[in-house]
């Protein structure tokens, strides 16, 4: 999950659609939902040719914008991507982490028979008995989806589906949750991170804008990122170094669906660095029942760290984390 800072830039079109949809390489399409949260969360879809792996689901079709149900995000890759020759290809799901704008859109593939695939670092975060406070679900009154998960992806696996390869490789990435996984697409060399970290600044299809930080809530960890971070900018530079003639790229589940990883990595990690060494401002702090529209993370206080000037990252974490800080 993210949220989005206040913003004097153009607002929402006339018209403003569910789900918006465009190609995001050879492969793959990003599918970006408009929900009455304003996460805004990216979905990316794989089209193989017996199989459709969706990455993360969204907020759900009864999150819509304004309150207004929107249609489920199967039935509108069913309408508006696939063709009518690949409407009868399997479903396999992919989940970065379990916040609930995405896996909102989740029950309708599960309903259908998709193969559901979530992280095996910690299976009791994303246990249906605590999956409702895990989620967020609960915390911004939304309903917790039903859903049983097929497989637990362990570190460094690569994907199979009846018997061969994806060419997608799961990433374990702890941080900003326990179960935060990557997925790194071999063939197309675009690495797929789930809320570890994007851009602060988007302009939504339908005009409005969004900034929002990279946010590390109660169930963060602040040295579980550092490594994960850390981690995938070795994953990148090992790709980069076997197959150096096409640079990897970044997508995100929110703001950022293209752009070097390389350099958006060390770039996050270097604000990260700097925050441990006290040289980035904190420019606000803000108790977690005001952190995101439409729901709480709590009555603790969080701290928006931001550069001056159009600084291109921000991060909030609990105050406590702190003392984490301090430790490094």
């Amino acid at each position: 999950m993210c949220f989005s800072l206040p913003t004097t830039a153009h607002g929402p079109s006339i018209s403003e659609p569910p789900y918006s949809c465009s190609r995001l390489n050879g492969s793959t399409h990003l599918v970006i939902q408009n929900d009455k949260y304003l996460e805004f969360p990216y979905v990316y879809v794989k089209i193989y040719s017996s199989l459709v792996v969706v990455i993360d689901t969204g907020c759900g079709a009864h999150n819509g914008k304004d309150g207004i149900p929107a249609q489920e995000l199967r039935d509108f890759i069913l309408s508006d991507i696939l063709s009518p020759e690949q409407r009868d290809h399997d479903f396999l799901v992919l989940c970065t982490h379990c916040h609930f704008d995405h896996i909102g859109g989740i029950e309708a593939f599960a309903a259908s028979g998709a193969m559901i695939i979530a992280s095996g670092r910690d299976r009791d975060f994303i246990s249906p008995e605590h999956l409702s406070a895990n989620s967020l679900c609960e915390a911004f009154g939304t309903k917790t989806p039903q859903y049983t998960i097929g497989h637990l992806a362990q570190d460094g696996e690569e994907l199979m589906h009846n018997g061969r390869s994806l060419g997608l490789r799961v990433i374990h990435t702890p941080g900003h949750t326990p179960d935060s996984m990557a997925i790194f697409d071999e063939a197309e060399r675009w690495l797929f991170v789930g809320d570890t970290c994007y851009r602060r600044r988007a302009t939504m299809p339908w005009g409005e804008e969004q900034d929002v930080p990279v946010i590390l809530p109660l169930q963060g960890n602040w040295r579980d990122f550092m490594d994960s971070l850390e981690k995938l900018e070795n994953v990148v530079a090992e790709a980069e170094q076997q197959h150096g003639e096409r640079e990897v790229q970044l997508a995100a589940g929110h703001t950022t669906s293209q752009g070097s990883a390389r350099d958006i990595l060390r770039e996050v990690i270097g604000v990260c660095k700097r925050i441990e060494a006290g040289s980035v401002p904190v420019i606000a702090r803000m108790r977690g029942d005001a952190v995101a529209p439409g729901g709480t993370l709590g009555d603790e206080m969080f701290v928006l760290w931001q550069d001056g000037g159009e600084a291109e990252f921000s991060l909030m974490a609990p105050e406590s984390f702190q003392d984490d800080l301090r430790e490094t």
